[in-house]
């Protein structure tokens, strides 16, 4: 055991020097050091995948499982060394210079992706996204030559155990349910617009994370044009979000992203020495934690009120709260996903599911990609893409060769529904509890039944211990009707 503990630590310790180039990489590093600092991780990361490959690995984690010492571990750690040795299993399957092939064409993706955006140019993104698909269905491959289905392959990366099949009831059903939700037209509402300075998002951040339970500590704030959570190591969680003039964006990225920074945090420290980064395998439980504080707790008028008076300070608002709730909660059909209410959002999700299908089972040639988004678009959110920039590279995550992950929000809603349900039945009404100030009780209730454990459970068997029942859309489905069928 103590053999392979730091044969883990080894592991760890590149892993967090590469998330931290990767931060560089992302946030400050000038642009003229960018090919060299990927040429640099790509260094580091074929060292991790060596290490995780090893005969001597394999043949540890086999021991390990095998000795007295693993029967006297908690069933958690069990799980997480287990995990271990299904992982090594399968990165041993892919050739070590494939993989520093694999991940120095996704960095130099990424670059690309974020310089055809901001000019709005496609042309110059395509040819980095076709090489991204050729060579994510090249290391599907390796994973699971037997499976025919390479986007299931894919869709268990991120959520063990998921299948499009699934995957394809559960939407149909949601779609079913809040499509006549969804207006015909949009209400006319009055778009915030305020200008800030970075260093005023930033404290109006700390403040909101701070009041959810994100520990300021062991975490720091920064901006990038795409709001997401990085884990360095457990103590070192980080959280971007776009610099903006709306503060509605502002407040709902900023509660998303805390939601996941929260989830990362609480991990018992028996688990995180397992861990190379984040919690594997339970991707749309993930978003489902950070959509929860989002939209289920940072929607609800309840939340607001005893800290609105300060966020209106902080944010220069000159609105009352019923019009800054007003504006949380009216639903518009519009371009943009991240900036979408929760009913839109599920149409935004739906889309690119299809779309993924389409191109891992139907040989879709990506030329046809922005074709095919905006009629998508125009189909399920009644809106015209203007240019390619606002459709279809307004998201990070096919330049990062993150094919399946995008079905993560919405099964990750779709829990919500269910968790909303677990929460009352345990705590009581979410209202009162939100109207009390009392936000870190809910906190620390998923502290303690969920996070505490990391993913050692997936998340069919964290919910059969807390909900007993199937999952199914019908919660989710029952909230939004109750939230906008009076609308």
């Amino acid at each position: 055991m103590k053999e392979f503990l730091e044969y883990q630590k080894e592991i760890s310790n590149l892993q967090y020097t590469i998330n931290l180039l990767l931060w560089e990489l992302k946030i400050t590093a000038p642009k003229d050091s960018q090919s060299d600092l990927v040429d640099l991780i790509a260094h580091f990361q074929r060292m991790v995948f060596e290490l995780q490959t090893n005969n001597h690995y394999g043949e540890l984690l086999n021991e390990i499982i095998s000795c007295d010492e693993f029967n006297d571990l908690k069933e958690p750690e069990k799980r997480y060394i287990k995990n271990l040795l299904r992982h090594y299993e399968e990165y041993k399957k892919v050739p070590v210079d494939f993989y520093e092939e694999y991940n120095k064409i996704i960095n130099e993706s990424n670059i690309a992706w974020r310089e055809a955006k901001e000019s709005n140019n496609y042309d110059l993104f395509k040819p980095h996204l076709k090489r991204v698909i050729e060579i994510t269905k090249q290391y599907y491959s390796y994973i699971d030559s037997k499976n025919s289905n390479l986007y299931d392959v894919m869709l268990n990366k991120y959520e063990i155990g998921t299948k499009s099949e699934n995957l394809d009831k559960l939407f149909d059903e949601l779609k079913e349910g809040i499509l006549p939700l969804i207006p015909e037209n949009n209400v006319e509402t009055t778009k915030l617009n305020y200008n800030y300075t970075k260093q005023e998002l930033i404290e109006c951040a700390k403040f909101l994370l701070d009041y959810i339970g994100f520990d300021l500590k062991k975490g720091i704030i920064d901006i990038y044009p795409h709001g997401f959570t990085e884990k360095m190591n457990p103590n070192d969680i980080r959280i971007t979000f776009r610099e903006t003039t709306d503060p509605i964006d502002f407040v709902t990225t900023v509660i998303h992203e805390g939601g996941h920074g929260i989830f990362e945090q609480n991990i018992s420290p028996n688990l995180s020495k397992y861990e190379n980064t984040v919690i594997d395998n339970l991707y749309a439980f993930h978003e489902s934690q950070s959509r929860f504080y989002e939209n289920i707790l940072g929607r609800n008028k309840n939340f607001w009120i005893p800290i609105y008076d300060k966020l209106k300070q902080m944010l220069h608002l000159q609105i009352d709260i019923d019009e800054f709730i007003k504006l949380l909660n009216t639903p518009q059909c519009s371009i943009e996903r991240v900036s979408a209410d929760e009913l839109t959002y599920c149409m935004h999700i739906i889309m690119r599911y299809e779309i993924e299908k389409m191109i891992f089972n139907e040989q879709l040639d990506i030329s046809q990609l922005p074709k095919i988004w905006n009629q998508k678009t125009l189909e399920y959110l009644k809106v015209e893409v203007k240019n390619d920039a606002e459709g279809l590279m307004q998201d990070v995550h096919w330049s990062e060769g993150n094919f399946g992950y995008f079905p993560s929000y919405l099964l990750g809603a779709i829990y919500d529904g269910i968790l909303l349900e677990i929460i009352e039945k345990e705590l009581g009404n979410i209202d009162d509890i939100l109207k009390d100030g009392k936000i870190k009780e809910i906190t620390q209730y998923l502290i303690e039944n969920i996070y505490v454990n990391g993913g050692a459970y997936t998340s069919f068997e964290i919910f059969n211990k807390l909900y007993g029942k199937e999952i199914t859309a019908k919660p989710l489905i029952k909230y939004f009707k109750n939230k906008y069928s009076k609308n």
